[in-house]
C-alpha cells in the first residue's frame, strides 16, 4: 500500500505522528487495569497490533535483547500467536515497529499473562528505555484466509516492510474498502516478491482501548534486492496499485495518511 509521493514525503518527515491509539504504556505494564480485561464476546476474531516506538540510543541493545526474548519465546511457546515481527525504521536507527498477531482476542490477553511478556515488562519499568510512549494501534483482520489466520505465519529474513494508518472519510467508506480489497487481492495473487499484505479497522476491546470507526491499519511485507525493497517497488508499478492512486486523488481522507517503513529484524 502508498500512495502519492508528496503525501509519503510529508509523512515520513513529520516530528511526530498522529495518535491513533495511545494507550500509554498499558501494553507495557501488568499491573494496571490492561492484565484483567473482560471481552466483549467469545470467541473475538483474530487480531492485530502495529507499535511504534522510540528507544533512547543508551538503551538500544539492552532494548533490542529485551524485546527479542520476547519475541523468541512468544513465536516458539504460544501456539495462538500467528506472528511477532520486529522492524528497524529506515531513517531512524533507534525508532522501531512492531506487528503482532493473534488467533482471537483472548489470546493476545493470554500473552500478556506469560512469564516472558512479564520479564519484558520488568525491563521496561527498571530501565525506561522509551525516550515517549509507544503508540499503539489494535485491530482486527479483515479478508485473511482459514488457513491464515489458524496457524502461525513464515518468518522471513532481509524484507522491507511498512505500517500505515488510514483515516477515509464516512463518505467513502465503501469506495475505500472496494479499492483495498482490490489491491490486496492484487498483492497476494499476482506479486511473487509481496509476502504479506494485512489490514483491519481499529477496534474496541473493553479495558483497553476503544476504536475509531473508518481508521483503518496495515502491515506488509515484500522480499527481494535491497533488504525487501525491491519487492515494495514491483508493488508500487502494479495496476492495483495504480488504482488505488487514482482513489487518492478524489481526496478521501479525513486527515493525512501515515506511512512508516522499515527493514524487518531477524537474526
Amino acid at each position: 500500500l502508498f500512495h502519492q509521493a508528496n503525501i509519503i514525503i510529508t509523512t515520513m518527515m513529520a516530528a511526530s505522528i498522529t495518535v491513533v491509539l495511545l494507550l500509554s504504556l498499558q501494553l507495557l505494564h501488568p499491573t494496571n487495569s490492561f492484565s484483567t480485561i473482560t471481552m466483549t464476546s467469545s470467541p473475538s476474531p483474530p487480531l492485530a497490533l502495529n507499535l511504534k516506538c522510540k528507544v533512547k540510543p543508551t538503551h538500544r541493545t539492552k532494548f533490542l535483547t529485551a524485546i527479542q526474548a520476547n519475541q523468541q519465546s512468544t513465536r516458539l511457546n504460544e501456539p495462538n500467536n500467528l506472528q511477532f515481527v520486529i522492524g528497524q525504521d529506515t531513517e531512524e536507527e533507534n525508532t522501531f515497529y512492531f506487528h503482532e498477531e493473534f488467533v482471537n482476542c483472548e489470546a493476545f490477553q493470554e500473552h500478556m499473562q506469560t512469564e516472558h511478556f512479564k520479564v519484558y515488562n520488568a525491563f521496561v519499568d527498571d530501565e525506561e528505555p522509551f525516550e515517549e510512549p509507544p503508540v499503539i494501534c489494535l485491530y482486527n483482520l479483515r479478508e485473511e484466509s482459514d488457513d491464515v489466520v489458524t496457524k502461525k505465519r513464515g518468518v522471513y529474513k532481509e524484507s522491507f516492510g511498512l505500517n500505515v494508518n488510514l483515516y477515509p472519510k464516512a463518505s467513502v467508506r465503501d469506495d475505500f474498502l472496494k479499492v483495498i480489497s482490490d489491491n490486496k487481492q492484487g498483492t497476494d495473487t499476482v506479486e511473487e516478491l509481496a509476502l504479506q499484505y494485512t489490514y483491519g479497522e481499529s477496534t474496541t476491546i473493553d479495558g483497553i482501548s476503544e476504536g475509531s470507526a473508518n481508521t483503518f491499519h496495515f502491515h506488509e511485507q515484500y522480499k527481494g534486492k535491497d533488504h525487501g525493497k525491491e519487492g515494495f517497488d514491483v508493488h508500487a508499478s502494479m495496476p492495483h496499485f495504480a488504482a488505488w492512486e487514482e482513489f487518492v486523488q478524489t481526496d478521501p481522507f479525513e486527515k493525512d495518511p501515515e506511512v512508516f517503513f522499515f527493514k524487518i529484524i531477524e537474526d
